[in-house]
Parts: C-alpha cells; sequence; structure tokens
C-alpha cells in the first residue's frame, strides 16, 4: 500500500511547523515505511478508519486515528501532544490520546480477569471502565472480605489485541532507525544516529506490557517517595498477575479536571509537580533514582488532599547516580560558560561519533546563556536536543527515556502555568539540600561526590574561584559575537 501517495492526499504535512520545512518528508516517509511494514490485516483496518472518517475530516483528526491503532506511535503521539511547537489544534487532537474512551465493556473486563486467573467471587467490577490507554483497560473495583471490609481499587488489565500489535511494532523499530538513516541521506539533512536508539528504546517500551514491572516500579517509588510531602504513590493491591496490576482507587481528579481558573493556585500545583517528580527525586543520595517514565496528562492525577499522584508506572526511568552526576557536570560547566567543559560532560552522557561537531555543540551552549538562556535543565534539554541531532551524540537507553519523561513533564507543567519557573523551583531544591550538606563537608573527603547534590566540595570550591574567569569568558564571548553579527550583516548586504 502506498501510504506516501494517501499521506500527501490527506495533507498530513501541513501539521508540521513552517519552521520544520525541510523535515516534513522525513516525516512522512518514515511514518509510511513504518505503516507499510504492519501486517496486511492491520494496514487494511487503518485505512478503513479512514474512509470512515469521511471526506471533510481534518488531517489532525486522521492522524490521532491512525496513532490510536498503534500502540508505539500513540505513546510518541502523547509526547508530542504537550509540544508548543506544533500546531495547536494538533496538540488538542493529540491530548485525546492521553486519556482514550473505553471500547470495552464491564463483561470483556471480567472475562479477562478470570483467563488470568484472578479470583472475582467478592469483587465487584464499576458498570462501565474508566479509560482505555495506550495498551491497557482500566476499571474500578470494589472488593467485600468476609468482615465487611470494603476495599476499593483500580484494575489495570492488558489488551490482548493491543499487546499483540505491541509485539509487531516493536519488532519494526530497528528496521525503522535504518529506513530512517537511509532517509535523511537521500533528502540531504542531518543524520541522526536512530538504529542502535531505538532497538534500545523497544526494550524499555516493552514493559508497558510487561506489569510484573509496573509492580515492581509501584513498590520502588512507594519506597523512595515516602518522604516526599508533594507525591502520593498508589498503594499495590493483591490482586495482580503478569497481565493485570490492582491498586488502590485515588479519590481525586485528573489533573486538567482539578484545575480552576485561578492563576496562583495553578502557579503553586506546577510548582508542586515540578519539586515532587524532578527536584526531589534527582537531588538524592541513592545508587538509582526512580522517575516517573510517562508523565503525560492522563496519567496524573489530584487527589482530595492536594497531593499530586502519578499513575501508570509502567514506564519508568531508573537514573544511576553516575548520569546525574554527570547531567549536574553539564549544568556547572554552563554555568562556567566554558564551551570545551560543556563538550566534555556531552561525551560523558552518551556515545559521541564526531567530536569536532560536539566541539561546536559546546559553543552553540556557551552562547545560549550569553544570549540571557540560564543553565538549567530547559537549557540542558536543548542542548542535548542539539548534541543528538548536529553533534553526533547517541544517548543511552535510560537517559533518552530521562530525556522524554522531563520533556513530557515540563511541557505539561508549561501548560498548567505558562508563568512558572521550573528552573528555579528545581535549583531552589538544589540549594536546600546544600545548606544542610554544608557543615558536614567541613569533615568530609573534599573529592567525594556522595552527596544528594552530586558534587564535591572540590568542585563547588572550584566554581566559586573561576568567577573571574567566567566574567572574561562571557566578555570576550559576547565581543565575538557582536563581531560575528555584523560580520554576517556585511555580507547580507
Amino acid at each position: 500500500m502506498d501510504w506516501t501517495s494517501l499521506f500527501a492526499s490527506l495533507d498530513l504535512n501541513n501539521l508540521i511547523p513552517q519552521c520544520y520545512a525541510k523535515w516534513k518528508p522525513f516525516v512522512s516517509e518514515g511514518l509510511a515505511w513504518f505503516l507499510s511494514q504492519l501486517s496486511e490485516e492491520r494496514q487494511q483496518k487503518i485505512l478503513a478508519d479512514q474512509i470512515e472518517l469521511g471526506p471533510f475530516a481534518t488531517a489532525a483528526s486522521r492522524l490521532e486515528l491512525i496513532l490510536r491503532r498503534c500502540p508505539t506511535l500513540h505513546k510518541l503521539g502523547q509526547v508530542l501532544a504537550r509540544d508548543k511547537r506544533l500546531d495547536a489544534d494538533l496538540r488538542k487532537s493529540l491530548q485525546k490520546l492521553e486519556m482514550l474512551e473505553p471500547e470495552y465493556t464491564s463483561e470483556m473486563v471480567k472475562a479477562l480477569l478470570i483467563e488470568e486467573g484472578i479470583d472475582i467471587t467478592r469483587i465487584e467490577l464499576a458498570q462501565k471502565p474508566l479509560a482505555e490507554a495506550s495498551v491497557a483497560v482500566v476499571t474500578a473495583f470494589t472488593f467485600n472480605d468476609e468482615n465487611g471490609k470494603k476495599i476499593d481499587g483500580v484494575f489495570k488489565i492488558i489488551r490482548p489485541e493491543a499487546e499483540k500489535a505491541l509485539q509487531e511494532e516493536l519488532a519494526l523499530w530497528p528496521g525503522l532507525g535504518r529506513a530512517l538513516e537511509l532517509i535523511s541521506d537521500r533528502l540531504n539533512l542531518p543524520r541522526p544516529e536512530l538504529a542502535g536508539p531505538l532497538s534500545d528504546a523497544a526494550q524499555l517500551v516493552a514493559d508497558e506490557v510487561r506489569l510484573e514491572h509496573e509492580q515492581a516500579n509501584l513498590k520502588r517509588a512507594k519506597e523512595l517517595y515516602k518522604n516526599i510531602s508533594e507525591i502520593e504513590v498508589p498503594e499495590l493491591l493483591p490482586w495482580c498477575s503478569n497481565r493485570v496490576t490492582a491498586m488502590s482507587l485515588v479519590k481525586g481528579k485528573k489533573l486538567s479536571e482539578a484545575l480552576s481558573s485561578d492563576a496562583k493556585e495553578r502557579r503553586i500545583i506546577a510548582e508542586k509537580l515540578v519539586d515532587g517528580m524532578i527536584a526531589k527525586p534527582f537531588w538524592m543520595a541513592e545508587t538509582w533514582a526512580i522517575f516517573h517514565g510517562d508523565p503525560h496528562g492522563g496519567n496524573i492525577f489530584l487527589n482530595e488532599e492536594g497531593k499530586i499522584v502519578p499513575l501508570d508506572w509502567s514506564l519508568s526511568v531508573e537514573l544511576p547516580k553516575n548520569e546525574r552526576v554527570s547531567l549536574l557536570q553539564l549544568l556547572l560547566s554552563g554555568m562556567k560558560l566554558d564551551a570545551s567543559a560543556v563538550t566534555q560532560a556531552l561525551s560523558q552522557l552518551g556515545i559521541a561519533t564526531d567530536r569536532q561537531k560536539l566541539k561546536e555543540v559546546g559553543i552553540w551552549a556557551v552562547s545560549r546563556i550569553r544570549d540571557g538562556v540560564f543553565p538549567g535543565f530547559d537549557w540542558c534539554l536543548a542542548v542535548l536536543d542539539r548534541a543528538m541531532e548536529y553533534g553526533g551524540l547517541g544517548l543511552r537507553a535510560e537517559l533518552a527515556l530521562f530525556r522524554k519523561a522531563l520533556f513530557s513533564l515540563l511541557a505539561l507543567v508549561e501548560d498548567i502555568a505558562p508563568e512558572a519557573v521550573s528552573d528555579s523551583v528545581v535549583a531552589g531544591a538544589g540549594l536546600a539540600k546544600l545548606a544542610q550538606e554544608w557543615p558536614y563537608r567541613a569533615f568530609a573527603n573534599p573529592f567525594s561526590r556522595e552527596w544528594d547534590t552530586h558534587v564535591s566540595t572540590a568542585e563547588l570550591m572550584n566554581l566559586f574561584a573561576s568567577l573571574p574567569m567566567t566574567a572574561t569568558r562571557f566578555w570576550l564571548g559576547s565581543w565575538q559575537d557582536s563581531l560575528k553579527r555584523v560580520s554576517e550583516k556585511e555580507s547580507n548586504a
């Protein structure tokens, strides 16, 4: 089936912003390759969906339905749904993917539970499932024991047809990476090294249907977040299997429904999200820190006590201490306006295929700070994106997923309260930790990074001592920037 021609007739390319015009054929050809590799039966179903929409459906609606039928693309759509660079109508359409109206009935759910060997003798299912996710159906239930005790819970059950589709698609990801590299070569675009990263990412996305992993993540997160007052992790309940997760029912509302129109209240909630889901777990000395791997709008609730409740822990990021150290080295290098140190920090965060290109990314990263961008997590994301696109940097799977989760959460925060300053919340939490550590640092190894803040006392002293050099780099770089702009202006005249 010629999907490229179909996309041209459906005008899907107009959904991509004009500033990314050169990437339009890359995206459409990549999507066409992916769909053409699916089974004939699935291709026919996707085509039937498009015909059923009728001739006047919008391109955004057509793309939304394609993504809904493909679990891996569904996940991609959830990430793009909060990307401010995309068309507003497209983002609004993609946000519907965050929580779909269920096609399953209560009887169908009951049959799946029985098939999984779940004892539902004393369990009363809700009349209708709550929602459907990319690979699962979610329904509430009530358990009544022989003593009259009542437990309100939620079942998350893998949908067999989605599991089958996911396994088919994951097998295509390494080939998709190679196909995209060839497409970029043919279109004379910067070649992203995607085959390896997509193959690694496929293993992580496969956890979506391995609910025993989600259950382990829930236990781990419950322990790690127990002292974080802003966050409440659901309690795992006994009725679990490899395809069923049972957890306590969250008494509250989906975040988007719980938000009021009061700007101050929205900002408080946005900053609570950043503090609880980014700052607190990042500033921990533990060997492994766990982050929610899929923080889109449909996965985050606000309970009756005002706490943030992240749901769906099938995708989580266990970021090791050394990765957090490397991220902090990148941030410290930015604060010192040291382009060579930025380049070195980037090389520690992934595999660099071209040192010269990565060096140019380091220079660009420092110039962004001179232009007034604070070297925080937003800057860090931009630098990593630049390094991947133009610097030949391939991120390790865990860090790539952390980048995706961080991007999704920061985009969600911006949707809730555009005036919220995420970097100040993260920096504030880090400084508070540093203040707690400072009295003990006088008696500790000055080169040790075994602190919640991941930086040694020697490195902190070096940061302060380098302030005069940092000022020199700033003014020298500013003069070079000015001369470069004048030169470009004269050459264009």
